[in-house]
């Protein structure tokens, strides 16, 4: 166990650390809450694997596999972090109302588990409103976006 946890302690902070550079990109009053996250959650994973790694060192002995997920696990997996990419690469070129609704939408079609025509519109138009209500909020909050270079 303690084998799996520090690797998946690894991977988490290097995301987090990825994050955290890419918050450069970012104003300073937009980048101040995405950074503070981003530093708490590189800590936590660099302190989680320090000590899943001494957990390790110590009970060298029986150890589970070191990927727990079955295929479709992982194929889910994927998929949710190829869409988190094209979410983020979304942001700059047709900015984040759309690249969200597009992200949003995806996902939930995606995984949902009854694909008929009543389902889907009501996915659909639950994540329209979702990001809507999103970038409301964060235009009143004063937390501007990179300008969409297509629009």
């Amino acid at each position: 166990m303690q084998k799996k946890n520090c690797f998946t302690s690894l991977i988490c902070a290097a995301i987090f650390l990825f994050f955290l550079f890419q918050c450069n990109s970012l104003s300073e009053t937009a980048a101040y809450w995405p950074r503070m996250i981003c530093v708490v959650g590189l800590v936590l994973s660099v302190l989680e694997t320090v000590l899943e790694g001494i957990k390790w060192v110590k009970t060298a002995g029986d150890q589970e596999k070191l990927w727990p997920l079955t295929g479709e696990q992982t194929k889910r997996s994927l998929i949710l972090l190829g869409l988190l990419v094209l979410w983020i690469a979304g942001l700059t070129t047709i900015g984040f109302l759309v690249s969200s609704i597009v992200a949003l939408c995806a996902i939930a079609i995606i995984f949902e588990p009854v694909k008929d025509k009543k389902h889907l519109i009501r996915d659909i138009v639950v994540c329209v409103l979702f990001g809507i209500l999103f970038y409301i909020t964060f235009k009143f909050l004063g937390i501007h976006f990179p300008r969409a270079l297509l629009i």
